[in-house]
């Protein structure tokens, strides 16, 4: 009689990036050959993190908020396709997640809230990887769906290598699973903890627990009253859990529930922790 098939070991590598460790955990029979893949996807990282960060004085982000009007500048395809993912989270999300409210977010760090709304636009080129400055005054940062896009960017690399069961993770707010096989992840809250099967997709949280009120609102500069104190977002891309568990977080109940309607067939489901009791739950749809 033939013995069940055991799933092979799986290898767990770290490295720092993007001011946070990210983890990969490969299911691979041979360990140097799990390390050789990681090794890949972590000097990717540091391509990515060189292009996107905008407190390096040479980054892609850092020349794009440094031009003036009538400005423009071509842009690396990774940077064009990260740009072009927070445009689809900036619409999905109705304005909620805008990654070119720099500028606001650091004025209401210095003074609590702002006076005025933001001006300035830029324009992404559709067909080609172009930015245009029509406007000055708008920064770009990355901060809330750059470290997703990262995991996206390296699970992408691991699948054209071969491997088909992974789970990559940046710091405990951001995972991704490849394949079949499921992870089983904590949704951690003050009084309860919930655990979910993920596979084949990511899941992002956001709060207020560890970075207190962080996330402005894009019409006030201020942060809200918000309804929950974490909020956690799975979804088929790392980037879209990122930036949508950003923008569920200014979101209230009735108003995560229509968004869970509006991309249930998307496969999006959210979590939320009650801001004053710490249970950890699902928010329904509304159907």
């Amino acid at each position: 009689m033939n013995s069940p098939k055991e799933d092979p070991p799986f290898h767990v590598f770290d490295t720092e990036g993007m001011n946070t460790v990210f983890s990969i955990r490969i299911h691979h029979p041979a360990q140097a050959a799990a390390r050789q893949l990681a090794g890949n996807c972590f000097r990717q990282l540091e391509e990515l993190e060189a292009e996107l960060s905008r407190y390096r004085p040479d980054s892609e982000v850092t020349r794009i908020n440094q031009l003036k009007s009538g400005e423009s500048m071509l842009l690396a395809d990774a940077t064009h396709r990260c740009l072009q993912r927070s445009l689809e989270a900036t619409a999905a999300t109705a304005g909620l997640f805008d990654v070119t409210l720099g500028t606001q977010t650091r004025r209401m760090e210095e003074a609590g809230k702002l006076s005025s709304p933001p001006t300035g636009v830029l324009t992404l080129s559709p067909d080609r990887p172009q930015i245009v400055c029509d406007e000055a005054g708008r920064r770009i940062d990355l901060g809330g769906i750059g470290k997703g896009f990262a995991l996206d960017e390296m699970a992408a690399t691991l699948k054209e290598l071969g491997v088909n069961s992974a789970l990559l993770s940046c710091g405990a707010s951001t995972h991704l699973a490849i394949g079949p096989r499921p992870w089983r992840l904590d949704l951690r809250g003050d009084a309860e903890s919930q655990k979910i099967p993920l596979t084949g997709q990511a899941l992002s949280s956001s709060g207020t627990g560890e970075q207190g009120a962080h996330v402005v609102h894009p019409d006030t500069g201020a942060s809200p009253e918000y309804s929950f104190k974490r909020v956690w977002v799975v979804a088929d891309s790392a980037a879209l859990a990122d930036a949508f568990s950003t923008a569920c977080l200014l979101m209230d109940e009735r108003e995560i529930q229509s968004f869970a309607t509006a991309h249930h067939e998307d496969g999006v489901l959210i979590y939320a922790e009650d801001a004053g009791g710490g249970t950890v739950r699902r928010i329904r749809t509304n159907e």
